[in-house]
């Protein structure tokens, strides 16, 4: 069982790495991510992940984490925006402070987590490697319950 438990470890780190990458680049394309150097949108790469969650004997599934902002803009926000005080602290701004208003905001849904198992490859390749896995299993199980019947006949 030690070796299927560990197959199964390593079937579910590289689903969950296929899935993640999936989802990093489609967060690049949106957001005009270059490259690593584009401070306002690392938070949002390093808090979108997929990591694979193992129970005591086999792989229990995926799990997918992003930050609030993440799924702000996958499902949309529609809301008022508080108004309060705009801190300005370039020297061409003539005051330090501006009120801003309360006024709505409407952020439209990019879906950028649709169906990302599926698209990523995941989920076919997690289909055909616990195929694989789990008969293994229960091909281990049934040939050691035949042994056991065997010993005890004699």
């Amino acid at each position: 069982m030690a070796g299927i438990k560990s197959k199964e470890r390593a079937i579910g780190k590289r689903a969950a790495q296929m899935a993640e990458n999936y989802v990093h680049s489609i967060l690049k394309r949106k957001l005009n991510i270059h490259n690593k150097g584009d401070e306002n949108n690392i938070p949002i790469l390093e808090a979108t992940r997929v990591k694979a969650k193992m129970g005591t004997h086999r792989l229990l599934g995926l799990n997918f984490t992003s930050s609030k902002v993440g799924f702000m803009l996958h499902y949309g926000a529609a809301g008022v925006r508080e108004g309060g005080n705009i801190y300005l602290r370039a020297t061409r701004y003539h005051k330090g402070i501006a009120l801003r208003k309360p006024h709505q905001v409407k952020l439209p849904q990019f879906q950028l987590f649709d169906d990302i198992y599926k698209k990523s490859g995941a989920l076919d390749y997690l289909l055909d490697s616990l195929g694989e896995t789990r008969t293994d299993a229960v091909m281990a199980k049934i040939s050691s319950l035949v042994l056991q019947l065997n010993t005890e006949d004699k």
